[in-house]
């Protein structure tokens, strides 16, 4: 079990974060600048929180109060950098093997021998990083985070460095990796597809703080706000108090949502302006706001019968029965 509750003070906002993970990968997503690398720092024993603490297996990793503060190299973290920082002049094997200068020799290869078996590079093991793929590299990168036998591990924006044709596959790989260790591990992400694919559960980071956690499903279906809202592409709007209604929040998804140059007077309705049209296959979406946004998924062919741009004022709305209600 990994636990982490601590605060630390940023120059624009206070990173305060409390939560726990066992042999799970938590996926946390936010955009640059949220704090997930400072996190992940704290936790790897990089940077030091302002107060509070983190155990690993029930061992104060540190503890401002109690005036605990283990170094890196005790902590038993695995770390991927999100640029890797492999050695160019050294090959596979002993850029997995670099870590390992206080194990003995043949501790050392037989660790190196099975990070490279668990990962498969015996092909590539007399490479060095410039004759890799990005994959290849990212593997490498992994092994020797891995070579360590680290009770927990952090993945900083492991996929950021691949090309979008790599990206798919390997990020189903990095999968089934994680998978297979069973230990905690965090894995910071700006891509909500990464965090959907690659996470046992999410976690929304905003300005320091964690807004929602939860399972893609979870988070789909009900964002905890705007935020969570963009991440996930789901819909949230407050339907304003009426003299029959108090008013209320309610989540419902693009494909539910119409869009139409005239009002409707359907009970859920929003006037917005278009500000963003997206093509998505055989449908565009349509992203407008008003006193809320609303994300309508639209038929290509329709919209373009229709003549949507940008800067049209149309009219969105949803049917009761497609709206989720907290």
């Amino acid at each position: 079990m990994l636990d982490c509750r601590f605060r630390k003070r940023l120059p624009e906002f206070e990173l305060d974060v409390g939560f726990a993970i066992g042999g799970q990968t938590l996926a946390l997503v936010g955009r640059s600048g949220a704090g997930k690398s400072t996190l992940l720092n704290i936790i790897a024993g990089l940077t030091r929180p302002d107060s509070g603490s983190v155990s690993l297996a029930g061992e104060a990793l540190v503890h401002v109060g109690a005036r605990i503060d283990e170094p890196p190299e005790r902590r038993k973290i695995g770390y991927l950098f999100q640029h890797y920082a492999l050695f160019p002049h050294l090959n596979v094997r002993d850029n997995i093997g670099y870590g390992l200068f206080r194990v003995d020799a043949t501790a050392r290869a037989d660790r190196i021998d099975r990070a490279i078996s668990f990962l498969g590079l015996g092909r590539v093991a007399q490479a060095r990083p410039a004759e890799l793929s990005g994959g290849e590299r990212q593997r490498v990168a992994l092994a020797r985070a891995l070579v360590t036998e680290p009770k927990a591990l952090l993945l900083d924006e492991p996929l950021a460095a691949l090309d979008v044709e790599s990206r798919a596959r390997i990020r189903l790989e990095l999968r089934d990796v994680l998978a297979r260790l069973a230990i905690p591990a965090i894995v910071v992400t700006h891509d909500y597809d990464d965090a959907r694919l690659l996470g046992d559960r999410i976690a929304a980071m905003h300005r320091g703080r964690i807004v929602q956690t939860g399972t893609a499903d979870e988070m789909a279906r009900f964002p905890a706000d705007d935020f969570v809202a963009a991440l996930t592409g789901t819909n949230i709007a407050t339907v304003p108090a009426t003299d029959s209604d108090r008013g209320q929040t309610i989540a419902f998804d693009p494909w539910a949502a119409t869009l139409s140059s005239v009002p409707t007077a359907a009970r859920y309705e929003w006037r917005v302006e278009i500000v963003d049209i997206r093509p998505l296959g055989a449908q565009v979406r349509v992203v407008a706001r008003g006193g809320t946004t609303v994300r309508v998924d639209v038929n290509a062919q329709d919209a373009k019968r229709a003549g949507y741009a940008v800067g049209d004022i149309v009219f969105a709305s949803v049917q009761e029965h497609a709206v989720r209600t907290k």
